[in-house]
């Protein structure tokens, strides 16, 4: 992720607040902040996530392209219980932030975890991947 990139981020991160409502989904908006947290510490090896055998990478994809919703990895789930639970919402954000900055400095030779329905992934995969769904949350959010 690019500098610029990260700055965005920030300050579309900054413009939310918790009782923002979800234009869709069923989420809060401090859940999402830990689900999006909780992906970065899956990509670093430091959150487990796993495909609990029902998901078939190419309907990941196939969603995607369609602008559905994709199944949330076990493990990432915040309505399931799975995922972190919300604290102090400016700790969280934090922590958000910092996850990203972390993420972003890694190398390209780190060893990055494996996606659960896309199997080893490596730096550029995973960024895609991050960029994507931090995109797609903040604009459930309107944001």
């Amino acid at each position: 992720m690019s500098d610029s990139e990260i700055q965005d981020f920030f300050q579309r991160i900054d413009k939310l607040t918790p009782e923002h409502k979800a234009l869709f989904g069923k989420m809060n908006a401090h859940q999402m902040i830990c689900h999006c947290t909780d992906q970065l510490r899956a990509a670093m090896g430091t959150k487990e996530m796993f495909n609990d055998g029902q998901v078939d990478p190419n309907e990941i994809i196939a969603m995607t392209k369609a602008g559905k919703t994709v199944p949330t990895p076990k493990g990432l789930g915040q309505v399931e219980g799975d995922g972190t639970k919300p604290g102090h919402w400016d700790t969280d954000v934090k922590l958000l932030k910092e996850h990203i900055v972390t993420f972003s400095q890694l190398t390209d030779d780190f060893s990055f975890a494996a996606h659960p329905y896309f199997e080893p992934m490596n730096k550029k995969g995973w960024t895609r991947l991050i960029i994507y769904h931090l995109n797609h949350h903040l604009g459930q959010f309107g944001i």
